[in-house]
């Protein structure tokens, strides 16, 4: 039986960017893309962010996607389905579809991150439609589930 071999688009060199963080997903949370869905053929998507301080990633699962977080700076704490973790700088957490997820900077510093997110097809309109909601203070979460497949708890 043949197997059909998918791949990404190509080797990529990502330059730094200037540093603005893009999207406002959260109460002190915002997050850039670093490598979007076109540059991997939407087999996934990486973004940086910043949770400020008493800043969070609120408590929610995705029904499609997975995601790893790998802490750059600072110190959060994680909950993981049922498991709370304190993570720090270097610390990595994979969050498999399902399972809930939710991180606080409780510290008194910014926190950084990066996020994976595969398959990654949807993440950017993901982004910039919570972005928006964030923005106008209208959120509608039954649009962010039949479109995104994102469940907040």
């Amino acid at each position: 039986m043949e197997q059909k071999v998918t791949q990404t688009s190509k080797e990529l060199v990502i330059a730094k960017k200037d540093g603005n963080l893009k999207y406002l997903m959260a109460k002190g949370e915002y997050t850039n893309i670093i490598v979007d869905a076109s540059q991997s053929n939407g087999e996934y998507v990486i973004s940086d962010g910043i949770l400020e301080p008493n800043g969070f990633i609120p408590d929610h699962y995705h029904k499609w996607e997975d995601q790893t977080f790998h802490i750059l700076e600072g110190e959060l704490t994680a909950k993981i389905g049922e498991e709370t973790y304190q993570l720090q700088a270097g610390d990595s957490v994979h969050c498999p579809r399902g399972i809930s997820h939710y991180m606080k900077n409780n510290g008194s510093v910014k926190a950084k991150l990066l996020s994976y997110i595969f398959p990654g097809h949807w993440a950017e309109e993901f982004m910039a439609e919570t972005s928006r909601q964030n923005q106008s203070g209208k959120h509608d979460l039954s649009l962010i589930e039949e479109k995104f497949g994102v469940v907040y708890l």
